[in-house]
C-alpha cells in the first residue's frame, strides 16, 4: 500500500497482497468493529459511528462503497481481459 496526499486528499494505491480484516475494537456493544486494510508501511482503518442511531446510514454507506468496490474490480478485470480496450489516461499504479 501506498498512500500519497495531494490536492486531492489522500490517494491510496493497493497491492495485491495488502491484507483486509474486519476487527473488533472490544468487548463491549459500544466499541463497534472496523475494517482494517494493512500494507508495509501504514494501515487505514473504516471505523463506523459509535452512536448505533447512526449505524442504519453507515449500513447504507459501506453498501454503496462495496457497490463501488465492485464495479472497480469489473472494470479492473474487463481491462486485463482486454488491454487494447481500456480508457482512461493508462498511468499504471496499484494491484
Amino acid at each position: 500500500m501506498v498512500l500519497r496526499v495531494d490536492g486531492f486528499g489522500v490517494t491510496w494505491t493497493v497491492e495485491s497482497r495488502d491484507p483486509v480484516a474486519v476487527e473488533e475494537t472490544g468487548p463491549d456493544p459500544a466499541s463497534p468493529p472496523m475494517l482494517v486494510v494493512t500494507g508495509a508501511t501504514s494501515a487505514v482503518s473504516l471505523t463506523v459511528p459509535r452512536d448505533r442511531d447512526e449505524w442504519p446510514a453507515c449500513v447504507a454507506f459501506l453498501l454503496r462503497l462495496r457497490e463501488g468496490v465492485d464495479d472497480l474490480a469489473a472494470l479492473l478485470a474487463a481491462r486485463v481481459a482486454d488491454p487494447d480496450g481500456r480508457d482512461g489516461n493508462g498511468d499504471g499504479g496499484g494491484c
